[in-house]
C-alpha cells in the first residue's frame, strides 16, 4: 500500500470515516444510493466560510474568480509567502515601501486603497476599505443575497483583486510598469460581463450614463 498514489492512500484513509457517518448509514438504511444525495449530505459536514458567497454565481471572468479563490485561501505567491517557502527576495511592496503581504497588498497599500475607493464610488457603495479579514467579513454579508448590489459587488471584488495582482506581477518583472487605466479597465470588464444578463442591463446603462 505504501507504493500506492497519494490520492489513493488518502481516499482509503477516509473509508472508515465515511462508514461511520450518519448520512452514509441513512443511505444504507434506505436501500439505495445516489451520489448526488451523498455529496450534498457530505457538504453539510463541512464548515462554511463567510466568503463562500463571493465565488458562487459570480458573473465575472473565471480567471478572476480563481484568483479571488486563491486570495481568500491566502495562497497567492506574495513576497511574504515566498519567503516562507525559502524563496529569498526583497520584501517591499511594488507600489510603496511597506512589506508585502496579502493584508497590505490588497487593502492597506495607499495605491490599492485608491483603486478600491474609485471602483466602490462607481458602484455607489459607501464603504472604506480596511484589512483583508475585515473586508472578507463585510463582503460575505453584502453578497448573501441575489440582488443587483450583491452581483455587482461580487464582480467588482473579483476583477479588482485580479487586476491588482496582475499589475503587481507586471511590476515585479517590468520595474517601470504602471497601468494608469486600471480602474477604467476594471469597470469596463464588469460592464461587459454583466451586460449579457438582460435583468441587469438597465442598471448598467444608468451607471454608464452617470
Amino acid at each position: 500500500m505504501d507504493s500506492g498514489s497519494w490520492i489513493l492512500r488518502n481516499i482509503l484513509k477516509l473509508r472508515d470515516e465515511v462508514e461511520h457517518m450518519e448520512q452514509w448509514q441513512n443511505l444504507i438504511m434506505e436501500g439505495k444510493f445516489k451520489m448526488k444525495n451523498f455529496y450534498g449530505a457530505f457538504l453539510k459536514q463541512i464548515q462554511q466560510v463567510e466568503w463562500r458567497g463571493l465565488l458562487v454565481s459570480n458573473y465575472t471572468r473565471p480567471r478572476a474568480v480563481f484568483t479571488l479563490w486563491l486570495a481568500c485561501h491566502k495562497r497567492l505567491a506574495t513576497k511574504e509567502r515566498l519567503e516562507k517557502f525559502g524563496v529569498h527576495t526583497d520584501q517591499k511592496c511594488e507600489f510603496c515601501e511597506c512589506s508585502e503581504n496579502i493584508q497590505h497588498l490588497f487593502f492597506e497599500c495607499r495605491y490599492t486603497k485608491e483603486v478600491w475607493s474609485k471602483v466602490l464610488h462607481w458602484l455607489n457603495v459607501k464603504h472604506q476599505a480596511k484589512g483583508w479579514d475585515q473586508e472578507l467579513a463585510w463582503l460575505g454579508k453584502v453578497c448573501r443575497s441575489k440582488n443587483w448590489r450583491s452581483s455587482s459587488v461580487k464582480a467588482a471584488i473579483a476583477e479588482t483583486v485580479y487586476a491588482l495582482w496582475m499589475q503587481r506581477n507586471d511590476k515585479v518583472f517590468q520595474k517601470d510598469y504602471r497601468d494608469t487605466h486600471i480602474v477604467q479597465r476594471i469597470i469596463d470588464t464588469i460592464v461587459n460581463r454583466i451586460w449579457v444578463y438582460p435583468k441587469y442591463r438597465e442598471k448598467i446603462a444608468r451607471m454608464i450614463v452617470v
